[in-house]
């Protein structure tokens, strides 16, 4: 019997081992050591997830327990899924097949306070940072190919991102331009495919010209929470969506300045919790800054080729206005001499008016 444990847990750590970047800390290169780790840290988090000693925390404060779950979500202290749920089975043996990973995919869901009508139905999860942050897909994945359709006949297939970063106007350019701002409460919005709030859901409506995006509530916790997945996205192979990656990196464009942050503000798109205006245009200035996307999978990009393709006919009209000024109107007597013309083109017409009736009667 202690053989076969002894194998078990070999089996186990080496699976485990080639998880983590080697080499692995001193501390834990001897076998025994990472065994330990992997065992005590392993069957605190699911005895955690499994029971929710929350009344054990919530006593120091509710920031003990904030602490808590942003902890087990940091991507420096991920377990590998495989690891909580093989001591998951030891605690509950012999369940039905695939209740364990739903068991504890459910557990793990509502500790951290997602909802759980997502469930993992094979061991594809890494671990838990990876099964939260696939309860925040948006909704409308299923519908991307229409929307691209609906695209591709509004305007010239040749028409894409820009190949600057700067390829998209910012929030006060746009409004400028024409485009109106809606922020859209997220307690409304409700995820009909996985049941979770989301924040992704950005929409533009190109007959309106409104751009709705849910209402972002920016605190000192923000930040942290936004790298700590876009890091973990920076990971995931190539073609997987990066949703925060591809949030902030659109935020990032519409947000340059205060005056960027107060039009979203008063539109109800940023509920600013941080003081003032200038602390989130550097808060998403610098999430946005060494970020790695790719814009053929750009989440927004039929957005941004929207509102780009609406702000060249803005810019087209201003630039024949701006010529009309320059070719006929380019000294101060010009409007009055045009003005002059036009009135004597008028009082001219009503003149013929005047005699062609006098004519006829």
């Amino acid at each position: 019997m202690e053989n076969i444990k002894t194998r078990w847990f070999e089996t186990i750590a080496k699976k485990t081992n080639k998880c983590y970047e080697q080499p692995l800390p001193p501390c834990l290169e001897a076998k025994a050591n990472f065994v330990d780790m992997m065992v005590y840290d392993g069957c605190f988090v699911v005895q955690l997830l499994q029971n929710g000693h929350l009344n054990d925390f919530i006593k120091h404060g509710r920031h003990v327990l904030n602490e808590i779950q942003y902890d087990l979500l940091l991507l420096e202290n991920q377990l590998p899924f495989f690891v909580l749920l093989e001591l998951y089975r030891m605690i509950k043996p012999n369940p039905e097949p695939q209740r364990h990973i739903c068991e504890l995919g459910a557990f793990a869901l509502k500790f951290f306070e997602r909802r759980s009508l997502y469930l993992p139905k094979n061991t594809s999860i890494r671990h838990l940072l990876h099964l939260v942050h696939t309860t925040s897909n948006p909704s409308h994945l299923g519908t991307q190919a229409e929307v691209e359709k609906e695209v591709a006949c509004c305007f010239p297939k040749n028409k894409n991102l820009q190949s600057s970063r700067n390829w998209m106007p910012s929030a006060t350019e746009l409004e400028d331009a024409g485009i109106h701002f809606s922020g859209v409460s997220i307690q409304n919005m409700q995820n009909q495919e996985q049941g979770e709030k989301n924040k992704f859901e950005i929409t533009f409506d190109n007959a309106t010209k409104e751009l709705k995006i849910p209402t972002l509530e920016v605190d000192d916790s923000t930040e942290r929470e936004f790298r700590n997945y876009m890091v973990h996205e920076q990971f995931l192979p190539l073609g997987v969506p990066t949703y925060f990656v591809d949030y902030v990196i659109f935020m990032d464009e519409l947000i340059n300045t205060g005056k960027d942050v107060e039009l979203l503000r008063k539109s109800k798109i940023i509920d600013n919790w941080l003081g003032n205006d200038e602390a989130v245009t550097k808060l998403f200035n610098k999430l946005g800054d060494s970020i790695y996307y790719s814009r053929e999978d750009f989440h927004y990009k039929n957005i941004v080729i929207q509102v780009n393709n609406h702000c060249e006919i803005k810019c087209n009209i201003w630039k024949w206005m701006a010529k009309l000024k320059k070719d006929y109107f380019n000294t101060p007597w010009s409007p009055i001499s045009f003005l002059a013309a036009f009135v004597l083109l008028v009082l001219t017409t009503v003149q013929t008016i005047f005699s062609l009736l006098s004519y006829y009667h």
